[in-house]
């Protein structure tokens, strides 16, 4: 990750600023310029392919180092994805999974019968046909209140486990960088803010 970081310009900060007239800075990387390097590596699409992680890439630098032979690529891996907590924006394992679900339920059992939303289901899912893809289910959520008003095939309970199940899931579905752009995308990186 400190090769990410070592190409952001460096700027004097003062951290402290209570001292107008003659300020004590200190020398700090320069985090806003995050938005530009992003701009600049997302612009290509079809430098990307989707890749699912499995359960048994568990860091994001394991999957640099396989996709890219060296983990210097994986501040890519977070650019592309926008991901900025890599610990809880990265899928957990089946234990870890099942280790956060009781730290912050109690068990799996009081996670499958805790409810977490109602929701209600405005547009059902419409099947592919000869001509067409198949056009998602949409919904929201809603309140208690709200949620007893609605017919029962237009509503749901969205329980914590299922939830927290989703979420986890949704985290394995990401964007790579082709390998062949790889190299070129850290090049121009390093040159972008110099």
């Amino acid at each position: 990750m400190s090769e990410y970081f070592s190409n952001f310009p460096k700027i004097l900060y003062d951290i402290h600023g209570t001292n107008s007239t003659s300020p004590n800075y200190t020398v700090g990387t320069n985090l806003l310029i995050r938005q530009k390097l992003k701009d600049a590596v997302t612009k290509d699409i079809s430098i990307y392919y989707p890749y699912v992680v499995p359960d048994s890439i568990t860091r994001a630098d394991t999957l640099s180092y396989q996709i890219y032979g060296d983990t210097k690529f994986t501040w890519t891996i977070y650019l592309v994805n926008n991901i900025l907590d890599p610990i809880w924006e990265w899928p957990l394992t089946t234990t870890l999974f099942r280790k956060f679900l009781e730290n912050k339920y109690g068990s799996i059992a009081i996670a499958k019968t805790t409810i977490h939303h109602y929701e209600y289901i405005w547009s059902e899912r419409v099947e592919v046909t000869g001509t067409s893809d198949p056009i998602p289910e949409q919904f929201i959520e809603v309140d208690y209140a709200t949620y007893l008003t609605i017919n029962e095939d237009l509503k749901r309970i969205i329980y914590a486990y299922e939830y927290e199940l989703d979420l986890n899931e949704s985290h394995r579905k990401i964007q790579l960088i082709q390998p062949l752009y790889a190299s070129q995308v850290l090049t121009e990186s390093r040159g972008m803010f110099r």
